[in-house]
């Protein structure tokens, strides 16, 4: 029912320009052709427009319009400002369990990032382009580094198809999506969000009108300075954290292993690999891998292990689509196997 009274409230002279113009361009309400904008192009400050959305970050609000009252989860809100974009780190990486908490962008010309005393990453915008953002903190309990990347796209309002340009195109590729139902789904968090040009939270024909509205009061195009964000989902590789070998270092004793096992990005990690090795070396660097030895205990019955460091290899591999597989983690024992008594 909602959809037919949008596209009832369209107006004439818009269905005639836009709904019979699908070509190279589309005739626009005054007669003339869309004004063609350099879409990264911005003056002295940006302003952020919202909704901000997030795809895929599971520990973070999907929209800064999003309230968690209603939700048997708690996820971290987006809190957009007009220059800034705000977020709580202590759910990520509370100050309990980790310490020197930091931020970085890959491209400090297209947004900045940084990590204030409150414990919240702070992100400026400078203009349109797409940055990695890498959140990077220290475990606590071992001192090890641990990292969290995720995208941070920016476009400007009106610049649909993210061509750097605004223009007909834009329209087009927007009717396009509108026409075509079935695959609407297939459109990213990041696509949806150019999409929405009248920043209402959803895409639909009311969208159309706003922008070609937009140009014939210049409210959208080269002089407008308000831009679209979307932070979206980069998979990071599971970590074995505080890992240890304990039990006695003598023949037919067992030695036992163990870690925290940690994925960043909430994915199900599916396999933990085990290998054992011994080694003459301390730190286990001339390593020969035991046969059979793929557990996460190990018992000593061979000969061969003593006078000897016994080495744990452990890795992991989580179950997003990428499949990525964590760095391996390199456990060697304190003291060389003892011999028999």
């Amino acid at each position: 029912m909602k959809g037919k009274q949008n596209k009832k409230r369209l107006k004439p002279i818009l269905k005639k320009s836009m709904l019979t113009a699908l070509g190279l361009g589309i005739a626009l309400p005054i007669g003339g052709t869309l004004p063609q904008a350099n879409a990264g192009a911005i003056g002295p400050e940006i302003k952020i427009s919202r909704p901000v959305l997030n795809e895929d970050i599971r520990w973070l609000s999907r929209s800064s319009e999003d309230s968690n009252q209603h939700s048997l989860v708690s996820y971290t809100p987006i809190e957009a400002l007009d220059k800034t974009v705000i977020i709580d780190l202590n759910t990520q990486f509370p100050l309990n369990t980790y310490d020197s908490v930091g931020a970085s962008s890959d491209d400090d010309s297209v947004a900045h990032v940084y990590v204030n005393n409150e414990n919240k990453l702070v992100v400026i915008p400078y203009t349109r382009g797409k940055v990695n953002i890498e959140l990077k903190a220290n475990y606590t309990l071992s001192g090890e580094p641990v990292k969290d990347n995720f995208e941070l796209y920016i476009s400007k309002q009106g610049d649909v198809n993210n061509d750097g340009k605004v223009n007909s195109s834009d329209a087009a590729a927007l009717l396009k999506h509108l026409r075509n139902e079935l695959n609407r789904s297939s459109y990213s968090a990041v696509e949806m969000n150019r999409m929405d040009v009248d920043r209402d939270g959803e895409v639909f024909w009311s969208d159309s009108q706003a922008l070609l509205e937009g140009y014939a009061v210049t409210e959208l195009g080269a002089k407008d300075n308000r831009y679209v964000l979307t932070f979206k989902q980069v998979d990071d590789a599971p970590y074995a954290l505080n890992a240890q070998l304990t039990g006695v270092m003598k023949y037919r004793e067992t030695i036992t292993s163990s870690f925290e096992a940690l994925d960043v990005d909430g994915d199900e990690i599916i396999e933990t690999s085990y290998q054992w090795y011994r080694s003459t070396d301390s730190l286990g660097e001339n390593r020969v891998p035991i046969e059979g030895a793929t557990t996460k205990d190990y018992t000593i019955n061979s000969v061969s292990d003593v006078n000897r460091y016994l080495v744990l290899e452990i890795t992991q591999l989580s179950n997003p689509n990428e499949q990525p597989r964590g760095m391996s983690v390199i456990i060697v024992g304190e003291k060389m196997v003892d011999p028999p008594a």
